[in-house]
């Protein structure tokens, strides 16, 4: 069917529809990609956020555990010995419910496997301070050269396997975030794009339209002048099937 033999409010109506299609779909891809970058930026602030500042925590807790911990061995003040057992049990009590957050949040499996390597850190540390402590009630001497000789080098590997987690998710939350502004400018350049090929084709759907009717129009305009001024010998012929053949 030739697009020149519709009636005149028909044509209209399609080329106006042919607009507000493009006009649709350029819509519809702008809301799907804010969509994207709307889950993006949430994982970002919320989950891999709150996995960063919870390892930092945990980190800090244990650093801090571990000064009191060579503190109360190498002390002689009972008082002060009391002191510090409480406050290393009320930051271990503190940092379980951390712990136990930070894994129900890693999910991929480098993130597991280094959770994995803190937890035989911690095992070798806890074991080796459990049997020095026994010592320390025995009223071992060489208490204090154990804990720099043998028990240092592990509290050192369990803050170690802390770092590595630590580092993990900084790059992590770096790498997210470079994504998100990565989809952040496509998503610009995406719904830019739309807009321009949207203006493009409905100025060529435009002019198509007013063609097909001012063509016709202006022919038989021409041929009207032409029998006014005389000569009725102009032809009329048109191939229009419209209002104006």
């Amino acid at each position: 069917m030739n697009f020149s033999n519709l009636r005149v409010g028909p044509r209209l109506g399609l080329g106006f529809g042919v607009i507000l299609l493009i006009t649709a779909v350029i819509a519809m891809g702008g809301i799907w990609r804010i969509g994207v970058l709307k889950d993006a930026s949430e994982r970002v602030a919320t989950r891999e956020i709150e996995q960063r500042t919870l390892v930092e925590d945990w980190a800090s807790d244990i650093r801090l555990n571990w000064v009191r911990t060579e503190a109360f061995l190498k002390a002689i003040d009972t008082a002060y010995m009391e002191q510090l057992t409480n406050e290393m049990k009320a930051t271990a009590t503190a940092t379980e419910g951390k712990v136990k957050r930070i894994e129900e949040l890693v999910q991929d499996s480098r993130g597991k496997a280094l959770l994995a390597d803190i937890a035989n850190a911690r095992d070798s540390y806890l074991t080796k301070l459990t049997e020095i402590r026994e010592l320390h009630r025995g009223g071992e001497p060489t208490i204090p050269a154990m804990v720099d000789q043998q028990l240092r080098p592990l509290a050192d590997k369990y803050l170690q396997a802390l770092d590595a987690l630590r580092s993990f998710m900084a790059s992590q939350l770096s790498a997210s975030q470079q994504d998100t502004a990565t989809m952040a400018s496509a998503s610009q350049t995406l719904l830019g794009a739309g807009a321009l090929v949207a203006i493009v084709l409905g100025a060529l759907m435009a002019w198509l339209v007013t063609r097909s009717i001012v063509t016709p129009l202006r022919q038989g305009m021409r041929a009207a002048e032409k029998i006014a001024d005389g000569d009725l010998t102009q032809p009329l012929s048109t191939t229009a099937r419209d209002e104006t053949g």
